[in-house]
């Protein structure tokens, strides 16, 4: 395929949103004040929703089933201190959807699906498999999200959050914001720390490969005031960047705190501020092809675009990703040029809030438009769409999630970051020849300060 051919064919913002915005939208209940008079009675957290406030039913399909709490006891195999042997190996593919298939299938195919499909329409398929709602998260928290419903605030246009504790700070969300912000503080555990490859493939069948030890500390999570995230990325190879470290601090009032990020560069660099580790800057792990605020689909503060809810939809996303998670697999056993292996691949069709994200004026950003689609069990981005200042689709985004049952938690096993414009993408987060995440182990604070990196580089 030809570049002018590729540019014809792949999804413009303006056709994406048209098609989003004429689909029926499942009930969302953030846009009842906006029903007839007399109003029909609201679904109720924990009743007719579940406590993240995802719909409880399944669909009239049946595709989507009822939802039991998901996973949170062992899978049939299941040894300590190894990855999870896959819970749903039994499973047949219910259908593939091929680049012949988009017409018949669009309404439930995200633009970022539609441009891989167009891409590569010898190579890439899209494997849909049984609905399996997975995710699932401690009582406790579910409790905290009930609590958080009738005590979440946001002052200063939506930017400084008050009020909530532990859980999902909107589950019944009334706005854009509110969504990201369930997004940000969706739960994972209280701490993750874990061993990843992040993978470059190339054209010439070789592999840019960069192995970081990677420490995520929830603090919100743990009950504490103030702060959602600490994050920790230490390179380990390659050899001439080992040592290298990004400290990255968030915060729930950017007004009072902002956010803060320092770097070392190798083992006795020196520890320098990075406060412009924010919005479009390159993440360098990825070679420019993730910006910052793509990380963890989506980071960093709300205060450069405006939030638009869109609808709640049926759409097929991925989902249950142990294929891809499996045990002593090589990246260059599923990671092909251009894309991964479809055989490696599991979508299913679930809800997900869907959020239009445009920059405000006054602002400069090379994506200035974004398109998130948020699992409703979990609160998970699973899919994003960057489009240039023209509209044209330039970089999606997918994060593959696995259910732990031990913790319990709904978290990524693999992102891919695709540059539409040629054929880069990006693998990161794999884990699967090293061992497997350890959850909730308690991280000291002071691990994330740029004192910890003076003081160890002083001891090395």
């Amino acid at each position: 395929m030809t570049a002018p051919d590729l540019k014809q064919r792949r999804p413009n913002r303006r056709d994406a949103l048209a098609l989003l915005g004429a689909a029926t939208a499942l009930p969302a209940t953030a846009m009842a004040q906006d029903a007839p008079t007399p109003a029909p009675p609201l679904p109720r957290l924990g009743e007719e929703l579940t406590p993240f406030g995802a719909i409880k039913a399944g669909n009239r399909t049946r595709v989507i089933p009822p939802w039991t709490g998901g996973l949170i006891k062992p899978p049939r195999g299941y040894t300590p201190g190894r990855h999870s042997p896959d819970p749903f190996i039994e499973d047949g593919r219910w259908i593939t959807v091929g680049p012949a298939d988009v017409e018949r299938y669009k309404i439930r195919l995200s633009a970022g699906l539609q441009a891989l499909l167009a891409k590569y329409p010898t190579t890439f398929e899209i494997p849909v498999f049984p609905c399996r709602r997975s995710a699932a998260a401690p009582q406790r928290v579910y409790d905290a999200s009930l609590e958080n419903a009738t005590r979440a605030n946001l002052g200063e246009n939506g930017l400084v959050l008050s009020g909530v504790r532990v859980g999902v700070p909107f589950p019944i969300p009334a706005n854009g914001v509110q969504a990201m912000w369930n997004h940000l503080l969706r739960w994972r555990g209280t701490a993750i720390s874990h061993t990843s490859q992040t993978v470059l493939p190339g054209g010439d069948g070789k592999f840019a490969d960069r192995l970081h030890q990677e420490d995520f500390s929830f603090p919100y999570a743990a009950g504490e005031a103030g702060t959602p995230l600490l994050y920790r990325r230490t390179t380990l190879k390659p050899d001439d960047q080992a040592g290298t470290t990004l400290l990255t601090q968030a915060t729930l009032n950017p007004i009072q705190a902002g956010f803060r990020a320092w770097l070392r560069t190798g083992e006795r660099g020196r520890v320098v501020p990075a406060p412009d580790f924010l919005y479009d800057t390159n993440d360098p792990a990825t070679d420019g092809i993730a910006t910052a605020d793509m990380f963890d689909m989506f980071s960093g503060p709300l205060d450069r675009f405006d939030f638009t809810l869109i609808s709640r939809r049926e759409m097929y996303v991925p989902y249950n990703a142990y294929r891809l998670n499996t045990p002593s697999l090589a990246p260059h056993e599923f990671l092909w040029y251009g894309h991964p292996n479809p055989q490696f691949l599991r979508y299913e069709m679930h809800r997900v809030w869907i959020v239009d994200a445009r920059l405000k004026p006054n602002f400069n950003h090379k994506l200035p438009d974004r398109t998130y689609y948020l699992d409703e069990d979990s609160w998970q981005i699973v899919m994003a769409e960057h489009y240039n200042g023209k509209g044209e689709l330039q970089r999606y985004a997918e994060a593959h999630n696995v259910a732990h049952w031990q913790v319990p938690a709904f978290v990524p096993a693999i992102e891919f970051v695709y540059d539409l414009t040629g054929d880069r993408y990006a693998a990161r987060g794999i884990d699967n020849l090293q061992r497997p995440p350890v959850f909730d182990k308690p991280l000291k604070p002071e691990a994330f300060t740029p004192d910890s990196l003076i003081r160890r580089g002083r001891r090395d």
